[in-house]
């Protein structure tokens, strides 16, 4: 059975200079240098017409992670994720996320949304949501594995969150 994973954020930012940012290859680069563990790289970035779509790859040292999950990928993680954005109209952009454990039976797929809220709340000006799930297939431990990754993954996402905000805030 997978995991759901749901992430709300609200910005500062309008959905415009959110997603300029999102999508910005000097943007990917500088978060995967701070988080995105060793061996962090941008292998694929794509602008489309209406969008974009690219690849990373994270790395995860096995001291970090939990003894349940060393046994099941025995060292370091290299996980693959794509994310892939598209313009839906002014202050509206979706898009999808995957990502994969190399040589563990595992999976993350996600969509995400952003959008300007049409009223503001205090200083937030603008919505991220991504709802998705986690599924690890392994007897026995699955269910565990899958609880672990989900609380990586959130946690993931709010130093994503935390990352963009301070970025921004650099850039102005």
């Amino acid at each position: 059975m997978a995991r759901r994973i749901e992430h709300r954020s609200t910005s500062e930012w309008p959905a415009a200079r959110v997603y300029e940012a999102l999508i910005d290859i000097d943007y990917l680069t500088d978060r995967l240098r701070e988080l995105g563990g060793s061996n962090a790289v941008l292998v694929q970035h794509v602008a489309t017409e209406d969008g974009a779509r690219f690849q990373m790859r994270h790395g995860v040292s096995a001291d970090s992670l939990p003894s349940v999950a060393r046994t099941v990928v025995g060292g370091d993680l290299t996980i693959d994720r794509s994310e892939s954005w598209r313009r839906e109209e002014d202050g509206h952009y979706t898009g999808e996320i995957a990502a994969e454990i190399a040589g563990a039976p595992c999976s993350i797929t996600g969509s995400m949304w952003l959008r300007d809220l049409a009223e503001p709340v205090g200083s937030a000006i603008s919505e991220f949501v991504v709802s998705g799930s986690v599924r690890v297939n392994v007897p026995f431990l699955g269910g565990k594995l899958e609880d672990l990754v989900a609380d990586r993954v959130q946690k993931l996402l709010s130093d994503e969150e935390r990352f963009t905000t301070e970025w921004l805030a650099r850039r102005g």
